[in-house]
C-alpha cells in the first residue's frame, strides 16, 4: 500500500500540476498586486484567475479588458511580466495548446473549423457564429467559471439575444456551458516550470514562394528571465536573412519572438515540447509571408531530421536534401535505401548540418522506400509514377479589404500542391500529398448572381499566388448600390511539367476589416 501510494504521489507531480493547497502567486508577485483588488483571494486563490488556464494569447485579452474596463492600473511594461506569471500555472499544456495554436498569432489563419468530435453541435450555433472554436477551445476553466460566461455575454453584448433571436439563447448557451465545463475542465494549476532553453539551435524551415531553408540561432538568458535571440537564414531561393531581438517563454512550453529580420518586424509563435521548438512566424500585414519551422538543440548523437522533398518520380533524377545535426562525413556509397530501383548517382556534403544526394527512380506503380546514410535513419520516400493532379491550398482563402492605417488590409497566400493517386486510383483516402510546385495564378468571375461583378474591383493576385487587398473599407461610387470592394471569386492554378499540364481552382473571399481582433 505504501509504495502504491509512493507511486500516485511521484505521478502527481509528473504531470507537472502544482500541489493542492499551495499558493500560486506570492503577495509580493505582480499577479497578486494587479488581480486581488476586485478578485478577493479565498483559501489561498485568487477567485476567477485561479480558476482558469489558457494561452499567453488569451491572457493578453482578459488583462488588456480588465486595463480597459475595470480600472487596472497597469502601468508601461508590466503586461508581458504579468502574463509571464499568469501563464506560470495557469497557461495550457503543450498538448492543449497544439490544438489551437493556429490561432496564436495575428496573421489572418485560414482555417477552416469543423467540430470536434467531443463538440455538441449547438458550440457552433451557440459560440461560434462571433467567435472562433479555436478561442474557446483555448480555455479550461472551472464549472462555475464556465457557467458565469453566459452572464457575461449578457453584461457586455446584450444584443446577443437579438442578433440570434431565431434561438433561445440563455438556455442553449447554458447547455453547451455545461458541456465545455466537462470537456474542457480546469484540471489544476500547473507547476511552474524550470524549462530553460538551449543556447544553440539548427532551425529547419518553409516558406511559400521561398521554399525550405535552413539556418542558425543562438539564445543568451537576459536578467529579466527573457531571452535575446540572434540568427540566420538561407533559403532554397538563394536569399539570406539575418534576425535579432527578443523572446519570452510563458508556462515552460509557450516561445513567442519579437525579432526583426532584415529590417522587417515579425512575430513567432512556437511551443516547446521534446525538447524542441515547433511553430511559425510571420512579417506584418498585408504580405504576412508566414512561415513553418522547427528548432532543434544543436548538441548530442548524430541524427537526420528532414529529408526534402520526400519524393521520386519514375525515369526522374532529383536533388535530395538531407539536413540534421552532427551529420558524418559520408560517401555515395554510404546511402542506401530499401527499393532497388532507386539509383544513388552522387552525393555533395554540406557541412555537418546537410547532404545533398541525386537520386534517380525508375520503378513500376507507387511505392515507398526508406533511406538512410551511413547507418542513420533520413526518412522515407514516395515512389511515384507521375504527378497525378494538383490542388490548390487554402481551398477557400479569405482576405480583408483595409480598414485604415490601424487595420491594414490582409492577404492570402495560396499554394498548389502536386499529389498522386496512390496505391489505387479510385480511392483518395490514399492519394499522397508531394509537395508544393511553382504553379502560376490568375483570378476568375465566380457568377453567383446577375450582372455579378466582384471580380473587378477585388484587383489582381501575384502569379506566385500572392493575394492582397487593393480596397479600403468604404462604398465605392462607381459600384452598383455603391457596395465595397468585397466579394467572391476563382482562383485559379495552372502547372507545366514537362508536356503535361495540370490545373486546379479554389476559392477567395475578400471580405469587411476586423475591427474587434481580440473576439478571434
Amino acid at each position: 500500500m505504501r509504495n502504491t501510494l509512493l507511486i500516485l504521489i511521484a505521478l502527481f507531480f509528473s504531470m507537472g500540476v502544482l500541489a493542492p493547497g499551495a499558493m500560486a502567486f506570492s503577495k509580493d508577485s505582480l499577479v497578486w498586486q494587479k488581480c486581488t483588488g476586485c478578485h478577493a483571494p479565498k483559501a489561498n486563490k485568487i477567485s476567477r484567475v485561479e480558476e482558469l488556464r489558457t494561452t499567453p494569447e488569451e491572457w493578453a485579452v482578459i488583462v488588456d479588458r480588465m486595463a480597459r474596463l475595470h480600472g487596472m492600473d497597469l502601468k508601461p511594461g508590466e503586461m508581458n511580466p504579468l502574463i509571464k506569471e499568469l501563464c506560470s500555472t495557469q497557461g495550457l499544456t503543450a498538448a492543449e495548446a497544439a490544438q489551437v495554436n493556429y490561432l496564436d498569432l495575428y496573421n489572418n489563419p485560414q482555417n477552416i473549423e469543423k467540430p470536434l468530435a467531443t463538440d455538441p453541435e449547438k458550440l457552433f450555433v451557440t459560440c461560434v457564429r462571433c467567435h472562433s472554436a479555436g478561442k474557446i477551445h483555448s480555455y479550461r476553466m472551472t464549472e462555475s467559471a464556465w457557467k458565469k460566461v453566459r452572464d457575461f455575454h449578457l453584461y457586455t453584448t446584450p444584443t446577443v439575444l437579438s442578433q440570434m433571436r431565431e434561438m433561445k439563447w440563455i438556455p442553449e448557451a447554458d447547455a453547451v456551458l455545461a458541456q465545455l465545463a466537462k470537456s474542457q475542465p480546469y484540471g489544476a494549476a500547473l507547476k511552474p516550470s524550470k524549462n530553460s532553453l538551449p543556447a544553440s539551435w539548427l532551425i529547419l524551415g518553409y516558406e511559400p514562394i521561398k521554399g525550405n531553408y535552413r539556418g542558425q540561432a543562438s539564445l543568451k538568458k537576459t536578467a529579466n528571465g527573457d531571452y535575446a535571440v540572434v540568427g540566420n537564414l538561407q533559403y532554397a531561393d538563394n536569399t539570406t536573412e539575418s534576425f535579432s531581438g527578443d523572446a519570452s517563454l510563458y508556462g515552460g512550453s509557450a516561445f513567442r519572438t519579437n525579432l526583426e529580420r532584415n529590417g522587417f518586424k515579425t512575430t513567432g509563435a512556437f511551443a516547446f515540447a521534446d525538447g524542441m521548438l515547433r511553430g511559425q512566424h510571420n512579417f506584418p500585414a498585408p504580405n504576412f509571408r508566414n512561415s513553418t519551422s522547427s528548432w532543434y538543440p544543436q548538441n548530442g548523437k548524430s541524427r537526420v531530421l528532414k529529408l526534402s522533398p520526400g519524393y521520386l518520380v519514375d525515369g526522374e533524377t532529383t536533388t535530395l536534401v538531407l539536413e540534421g545535426v552532427n551529420l558524418p562525413q559520408v560517401k555515395t556509397a554510404d546511402v542506401t535505401t530499401t527499393n532497388d530501383a532507386i539509383t544513388i548517382i552522387s552525393l555533395k556534403q554540406l557541412g555537418t548540418n546537410a547532404i545533398e544526394v541525386q537520386a534517380l527512380y525508375r520503378g513500376k506503380g507507387a511505392a515507398q522506400a526508406k533511406l538512410s546514410v551511413k547507418g542513420l535513419v533520413a526518412g522515407t520516400l514516395n515512389l511515384v509514377a507521375q504527378i497525378d493532379y494538383i490542388a490548390i491550398t487554402p481551398e477557400l482563402g479569405r482576405a480583408r479589404v483595409s480598414g485604415g492605417p490601424h487595420f491594414p488590409s490582409e492577404g492570402v497566400q495560396f499554394e498548389a500542391i502536386a499529389y498522386s493517386k496512390g496505391t489505387n486510383a479510385d480511392d483518395p483516402a490514399d492519394d499522397v500529398a508531394l509537395g508544393p510546385v511553382a504553379a502560376s495564378f490568375t483570378l476568375k468571375e465566380l457568377v453567383t448572381r446577375p450582372g455579378d461583378d466582384d471580380l473587378r474591383w477585388l484587383g489582381d493576385i501575384g502569379a506566385a499566388g500572392t493575394y492582397i487587398p487593393s480596397s479600403d473599407y468604404g462604398p465605392i461610387p462607381e459600384r452598383a448600390f455603391h457596395a465595397e470592394g468585397t466579394g467572391l471569386v476563382k482562383v485559379m492554378a495552372e502547372y507545366k511539367k514537362d508536356k503535361r499540364s495540370y490545373s486546379a481552382e479554389a476559392r477567395l473571399v475578400v471580405t469587411e476589416p476586423d475591427f474587434i481582433p481580440r473576439i478571434k
